[in-house]
């Protein structure tokens, strides 16, 4: 399958962004944030009766995207060159249109391959790339399918954008598109309730030290509603584990398998040439106690916490952590796993139905490359089940 490039131009917001608001400077929440591109790919069935006839569908697309973006209008922006703050410029979102020589969607999308969401996001992406090329914060692609389908693939930095905001930004696009619903308007406030502070490194976001080199491997599962029943069953002793949580569990175990079954056949092979004993000790915990823990930091995030944050020492004891921790990434082998369960991906309707799937690709490469060891869980279009 190969991508052609029809057209590409920045969208500006409608109006301009005013004066006192063209500086965005980066909070201490964004600063200690994960730097790193986040991708989002949409796919929506044929799409030849847009909503407004006397419109193509990608001019409708560029129209109130312009129009949503003076409410985003950080997105429009560039990061500035020491990664202090965003300047609020209007230049505009990068937009680019393309068509795609493939069957029809839905054919593609009945045995997914991993691959095809790099050919539909505007840029290339890399676990190493803080943010997309030339200071973008975020940039946007549509494609055509000759079946008539269509993707809108984005890309968006991290340090500025979170779930919750390409959430409310997808939502609130779809909505001006389709003339449904009232698109949100964001407040932009984190940099004054938590300015930054110069104790904390600039540089504490960065995941390259979590890095891996070597060539990743993409693998997609699909868990239902009655498997993920049956991984929360088996968490006897912790009441009402959710969803997140069962699965959660369930990788945190294969990881510990894996990596015992290692040791194991390590140790093996040393008892084998020293004649020792060598003695492998169990799993410490039980299958719930990685639930527990996972909800004793969630609780931890509180009002409690955010006031302590907002005192003038709040961050002094994130530092301290920073501190401690410096030295794990050096010898453990760490894996991430985030949630975007729960907050109603499939609900985008820009007036030619719900998208048919919904990924959010991490970085792929062909050839050895730095990649972080991460799992992402997501909704499945049905609601009842996760993909991972």
């Amino acid at each position: 399958m190969e991508s052609e490039i029809i057209s590409s131009e920045n969208v500006r917001p409608s109006s301009p962004t005013p004066l006192h608001l063209q500086i965005y400077k980066f909070s201490t929440l964004d600063e200690i944030a994960p730097s790193m591109l986040v991708p989002v790919v949409l796919y929506y069935p044929n799409t030849e009766k847009p909503s407004h006839p006397d419109l193509s569908t990608s001019q409708l697309l560029k129209h109130s995207l312009s129009l949503i973006l003076t409410r985003f209008y950080p997105l429009a922006g560039r990061i500035s060159a020491d990664c202090q703050y965003i300047d609020c410029n209007d230049y505009g979102v990068p937009f680019s249109v393309a068509r795609i020589n493939a069957r029809k969607l839905s054919d593609l999308l009945r045995n997914p391959d991993l691959q095809l969401p790099r050919l539909l996001l505007p840029c290339d992406i890399t676990w190493e790339a803080e943010s997309p090329p030339d200071s973008t914060v975020a940039m946007i692609k549509i494609t055509y399918f000759d079946c008539g389908g269509i993707s809108i693939g984005a890309v968006f930095c991290h340090k500025l954008v979170d779930a919750v905001t390409i959430y409310n930004f997808l939502n609130s696009w779809a909505a001006t598109t389709h003339r449904s619903g009232q698109p949100v308007c964001p407040n932009y406030i984190s940099q004054s309730i938590f300015p930054f502070k110069e104790e904390i490194p600039r540089q504490s976001g960065s995941i390259s030290d979590l890095l891996k080199t070597g060539k990743p491997i993409m693998k997609r599962y699909v868990f239902d509603g009655s498997a993920i029943s049956s991984l929360k069953a088996k968490i006897v002793d912790v009441q009402n584990p959710t969803r997140v949580e069962g699965l959660t569990r369930r990788f945190h175990q294969i990881v510990l398998e894996i990596s015992l079954g290692w040791r194991w056949r390590s140790a093996r092979t040393m008892a084998s040439q020293s004649k020792n004993v060598i003695h492998i000790p169990p799993i410490y915990f039980n299958l719930g106690y990685l639930v527990t823990k996972i909800r004793d930091a969630v609780r931890k995030i509180d009002e409690d916490l955010i006031n302590r944050l907002l005192g003038d020492d709040g961050f002094l004891g994130y530092r301290e952590n920073l501190q401690q921790t410096s030295g794990v990434t050096e010898s453990a082998d760490l894996m991430t796993i985030s949630s975007w369960c729960g907050f109603g991906w499939y609900t985008a309707d820009f007036g030619w139905g719900k998208p048919m799937w919904l990924t959010r690709c991490n970085a792929g490469s062909d050839s050895e490359t730095r990649f972080l060891h991460d799992v992402m869980l997501i909704d499945t279009r049905n609601g009842d089940g996760i993909e991972a």
